[in-house]
C-alpha cells in the first residue's frame, strides 16, 4: 500500500492576541494590548507547516459551521489541506483561543467545545487506515466513535493496518482512564511540563522505560531553549538548544512535531532529523502567530546554517528534488 498522506485529527482555531506588562495578581486587573488575530489550533498549526513541506494532509475536526468556521477552513484550503473530512454540529461554540504574550513567554487559554461524542463514518476510519501517520491527542481521539466502535477500538483498526499513531501531549491534559491509550500510541511527543505530568512520581529514565514498555517505537520530549531527547529501544539522542531572540513561542510544540514526522519521511537517522525538527522550532519562536514555523525544508537549512549549525551532504536528504 502506498501511503502518500496523513491525517490530522483536532481543533483548529481563531487564536485572539493579547501583550500584557505582566502576569496580574488574583483579583487584580491590567490593562492588555489586543493584537492581532491569527488562525491557529495545535493540531492545525501541525498540519499547516507539515503541508508547507509539500506533504499531503487530511484534516478530520468536528466544528460549528458559521463564520469563524469558515475562515478557519478557508485558511486550511488555501495552505493545500484537504478539509472534506470536517464534521459540522451548529450547537458548538465557535472555536477560539486565548493567548496572553507576557514576560518573554505565553499563556493559552483554551475554552473547549464540550465534545463528548463525535461519530465518524467508515469512510474516514478506512482513510485514515491507508494514512502513513495518523496526528492528534489523547483529547482530540477520546470522542470518536463509529457505530460499535470506541475511541480505542478505532486506534486498534487503525494501527493494525499499518499507519503509525502519532501523539503530540504537549501538556499532557490526561484524566483518570487514560493510561489505556499509552499502549496504543507508536511515536510520542512531550514538552518538559506535559512529560512531567505524564511520570509523576516516575523517574526520567523509568517513564521513557515505561513508555517504551508499553510498545511505542519513539518518546521525543522537548526542553523549549534547551533542545530535545530522542528515546527508541536502541538509542538515545540529546539535541542541544539555538540561542534565538523569542517574539512568541506559541506553535513551536506544533512546529516541532510535525517538522520530526516530515524528516522521519526522509531519513532513518534519527540525529538528522531531531536536528531539523529542533531547527524548525527554533526559527518559529522568531515570529509573531502560531504559524511561524510554516516553511519549506530549504529555509530550515538556512536557517540552521545562519545559527552556526553543523550541516553537512547528509542533510540534501530534506532538499525537493
Amino acid at each position: 500500500m502506498s501511503r502518500d498522506y496523513s491525517f490530522f485529527v483536532g481543533d483548529v482555531a481563531l487564536d485572539e492576541y493579547y501583550r500584557a506588562p505582566y502576569w496580574p495578581k488574583i483579583r487584580e486587573k491590567v490593562l492588555v494590548e489586543t493584537l492581532e488575530q491569527h488562525v491557529g489550533g495545535m493540531i492545525a498549526n501541525a498540519a499547516s507547516v507539515y503541508t508547507a513541506y509539500n506533504e499531503s494532509v487530511y484534516f478530520l475536526s468536528l466544528l460549528n459551521s458559521g463564520q469563524i468556521t469558515q475562515r478557519l477552513c478557508e485558511d486550511l484550503r488555501q495552505r493545500g489541506i484537504d478539509t472534506r473530512y470536517i464534521t459540522y454540529d451548529d450547537k458548538l461554540p465557535d472555536a477560539k483561543n486565548i493567548i496572553i504574550l507576557t514576560e518573554d513567554d505565553h499563556t493559552l487559554f483554551i475554552p473547549t467545545l464540550g465534545i463528548k461524542h463525535f461519530e465518524i463514518t467508515p469512510e474516514i476510519i478506512d482513510a485514515m487506515c491507508a494514512a502513513k501517520y495518523v496526528y492528534t491527542s489523547v483529547v482530540e481521539m477520546k470522542p470518536l466513535r463509529c457505530g460499535t466502535m470506541d475511541a480505542l477500538d478505532i486506534i486498534r483498526k487503525i494501527r493494525a493496518s499499518g499507519a503509525k499513531m502519532v501523539y503530540d501531549l504537549d501538556v499532557a491534559h490526561l484524566e483518570p482512564g487514560d493510561e489505556c491509550f499509552f499502549e496504543e500510541m507508536d511515536i510520542l511527543f512531550f514538552n518538559r511540563n506535559g512529560f512531567d505530568v505524564y511520570r509523576k512520581e516516575l523517574s526520567y529514565e523509568a517513564a521513557v522505560a515505561q513508555l517504551l514498555g508499553f510498545g511505542a517505537e519513539m518518546v521525543v520530549i522537548t526542553f523549549a531553549e534547551e533542545g530535545c531527547r530522542v528515546h527508541t529501544r536502541e538509542q538515545e539522542i540529546s539535541v542541544p538548544g539555538i540561542p534565538v531572540e523569542v517574539v512568541d513561542v506559541t506553535g513551536a510544540g506544533d512546529t516541532f512535531c510535525s517538522s520530526f514526522i516530515h524528516a522521519l519521511n526522509k531519513t532513518d537517522d534519527l540525529r538528522l532529523v531531531a536536528n531539523f525538527a529542533n531547527a524548525a522550532a527554533a526559527r518559529a519562536v522568531t515570529i509573531l502567530g502560531p504559524r511561524g514555523g510554516v516553511a519549506s525544508s530549504e529555509t530550515v537549512l538556512a536557517f540552521m546554517n545562519e545559527k552556526g549549525v553543523a550541516i553537512d551532504e547528509e542533510y540534501n536528504c530534506f532538499i525537493a528534488r
